[in-house]
């Protein structure tokens, strides 16, 4: 337990509260919206941009004068149409490229990292989107299958880290605002690789809040909260044949105790039309514009917000009771030789 000068215990420090501590007197620049933070446009990269969210935001945050990045993998192939309709925009005007980025790959991540800073010499924003849903129940998943969720949702987002975060340091500012979902917090039957990989990113991301917040940089954390239309599902139904059609045949008879658990996962996997995917990115795009500092640690979105939010505040009233036993709490202020 860290004490206090006199001895007694520190008093609980919100999660909130630690972060703003390093907005020290003299740093100017985090008192302005996203927008205003950089000399020129924000720059702004995101991933997983060939449908969904990730298309949409990349749109929205282009029309919002953003200098924008839109990534995906296999542009010359499968996302071939997605990126000349992103290119499509671009030639209307909007500030928007498309790079081709693979988050499963360090390489495919460091070229394009590196393609961004050479052609915009900053990056102000990461929106961590890509991601993946490989269905079915837990026992009849080999782990190259379960794990292909954490993969692509957890370690795909560890490498955009990694590869922006030096940048983001040397510049002295940034922020990253992670993709999730409500299944960050509450567990789906039939869904059980999918919410380890939004558990796992969420706490890492949370992890990540606390250690570079005294580098000036800021990480958020969304959760769409209802079954928005997106390809997603499409994709989820998709993976799930394909893990069936790659299983052993002496694997097989595992199928059948799951016969109406995989008939209602299949009926579940579809979109709810009443739902527009344009709200999650609008809430994004407005979410960065807010005042450095000021934004919410965590943002849902969605119909199921209500049964979430109380979920949040019980994670967060945790939080800041462990956080007054760490003595990292002493290293989440920039120090005075790192003020300007």
């Amino acid at each position: 337990m860290v004490a206090s000068e006199e001895g007694r215990p520190r008093a609980g420090i919100p999660r909130r509260v630690v972060l703003q501590a390093g907005m020290a007197a003299g740093l100017t620049a985090i008192a302005r919206p996203l927008w205003a933070q950089a000399a020129q446009a924000p720059v702004v990269v995101i991933t997983g941009t060939s449908s969904g969210f990730g298309c949409l935001m990349a749109e929205g945050f282009a029309r919002q004068r953003a200098r924008v990045f839109a990534t995906m993998r296999d542009v010359g192939g499968r996302n071939a149409p997605a990126a000349r309709a992103l290119d499509a925009l671009a030639e209307d005007g909007l500030s928007l490229d498309v790079v081709e980025i693979d988050v499963l790959s360090d390489e495919s991540v460091g070229k394009g990292i590196s393609g961004v800073i050479d052609a915009a010499g900053r990056i102000d924003l990461l929106v961590s989107n890509a991601g993946i849903v490989v269905p079915g129940p837990v026992e009849l998943q080999p782990p190259a299958w379960f794990g292909a969720n954490l993969e692509t949702n957890l370690n795909g987002a560890l490498r955009m880290y990694r590869a922006v975060l030096p940048h983001m340091r040397a510049q002295r500012a940034g922020t990253i605002i992670q993709m999730s979902s409500a299944l960050g917090r509450a567990i789906d039957p039939m869904l059980g690789g999918y919410c380890a990989s939004k558990l796992a990113v969420e706490a890492a991301a949370d992890a990540l809040a606390y250690e570079v917040a005294a580098s000036n940089i800021e990480v958020i954390v969304v959760q769409p909260a209802g079954a928005y239309p997106t390809e997603l599902q499409a994709n989820a139904v998709r993976n799930w044949e394909r893990m069936l059609s790659d299983l052993p045949q002496a694997e097989r008879a595992r199928t059948e105790p799951y016969s109406r658990h995989i008939e209602a996962m299949l009926a579940d996997l579809t979109p709810d039309p009443a739902l527009d995917p344009k709200e999650v990115a609008d809430a994004v795009i407005a979410l960065s514009a807010m005042e450095f500092g000021k934004r919410p640690a965590r943002l849902t979105v969605g119909p199921y917000k209500d049964g979430i939010d109380p979920v949040n505040a019980a994670h967060d009233q945790l939080q800041t009771e462990m956080i007054s036993h760490n003595r990292i709490a002493d290293l989440l202020t920039l120090q005075p030789q790192q003020q300007r």
